[in-house]
């Protein structure tokens, strides 16, 4: 979902969260939080830490090891919920029975760091910089900044209730708690096995000549994320397409609604879906399940997930190219 000035706004669904996650590259004039990755470190910062030395090959961090849900107790019966992406970790605070906040750790960005710090509240942890970008309701978000401009997110929401927490108090604890994992040098990394998504480039499965032939991308350029998991065209701001290719993990794709169907696509078993059951909305989906992920009681699986926004076309007009993107990707995928 999204909140005034169009920021993110985290929720459980995989399709839901990635439809809005394309929206999120649309609309980051609000904070400077999406930039090309830096060619140095910041200089403003070059005595703090670097990203690739405190967390690793950010490919392979788990960040499920980053908070521990005991951690955030002070705040209510903390869990783990269920898996929704590689590249970040959901955990459910009950401040009481009837309120349900949600946390989303680990998001890793290239952001500009002179922009994210120059008027949002900065503490420090240690050689990492903490910076509070600007609250909305039912919304806050911490930022841990590394000197090389990539920024880790650690989001709230309130999913469910009247909060009695404070959204940016447990946002600001979880990144402190995040910080103090990476300082100690605890980070866990997963081991993906020979054919994960993980282990591929989305910027590499699809070329940015295919996604050209979109209108509105006759120019773009693809950015990726610092985990290698996402891969972006577009999205400048709310009036230019984007096309977003993400290896992501979960539940196995299905269709939910009246605006999603299952076919075959190159293959493979597939699910487009208008995303948020609006058809006047240019935004479409089609994901395809790939291998299992994690412990296989959970039923998850590794999912190949295209996203396509055509902001002057409807659902069905994105959901036509969506469908074209995938005859290109799912033949170049790693082997099952």
């Amino acid at each position: 979902m999204r909140g005034p000035g169009g920021r993110l706004i985290i929720v459980p669904s995989r399709c839901s969260l990635s439809g809005v996650a394309v929206l999120l590259v649309l609309l980051t004039g609000l904070a400077g939080c999406v930039a090309s990755p830096p060619g140095t470190p910041d200089s403003g910062d070059r005595k703090g830490a670097l990203s690739s030395e405190v967390l690793g090959n950010p490919r392979t961090v788990d960040p499920c090891g980053l908070v521990s849900p005991e951690r955030l107790e002070r705040f209510g019966a903390a869990e783990r919920a269920g898996t929704v992406s590689l590249g970040y970790c959901l955990l459910h605070v009950r401040p009481e029975p009837d309120q349900l906040v949600q946390l989303a750790v680990g998001r890793l960005r290239y952001v500009d760091p002179e922009q994210l710090t120059s008027d949002n509240p900065v503490r420090r942890s240690g050689g990492l910089r903490l910076v509070r970008e600007p609250p909305v309701p039912e919304h806050c978000t911490w930022r841990i900044l590394f000197s090389d401009g990539v920024a880790m997110s650690v989001d709230a929401d309130s999913l469910s209730g009247e909060t009695s927490v404070g959204l940016c108090s447990l946002a600001e604890a979880g990144a402190r708690e995040a910080a103090e994992t990476i300082r100690e040098r605890e980070v866990e990394h997963r081991s993906f096995p020979e054919g994960s998504l993980a282990r591929a480039d989305p910027c590499e499965l699809l070329s940015t000549e295919t996604v050209r032939r979109v209108p509105g991308l006759e120019r773009a350029d693809p950015r990726e994320t610092p985990s290698r998991h996402k891969c972006s065209w577009g999205g400048e701001d709310i009036r230019v397409p984007s096309v977003e290719l993400t290896h992501t993990a979960g539940e196995p794709p299905r269709s939910r609604d009246a605006t999603s169907v299952t076919e075959r696509t190159a293959g493979r078993r597939t699910v487009v879906d208008i995303v948020g059951d609006d058809p006047k909305v240019g935004l479409c989906s089609a994901e395809t399940a790939h291998i299992p992920f994690g412990s296989p009681r959970s039923g998850d699986v590794e999912v190949a997930m295209l996203v396509v926004f055509l902001p002057e076309a409807d659902g069905l007009r994105a959901c036509e190219f969506a469908r074209g993107l995938a005859e290109h990707v799912w033949p170049r995928l790693p082997e099952r």
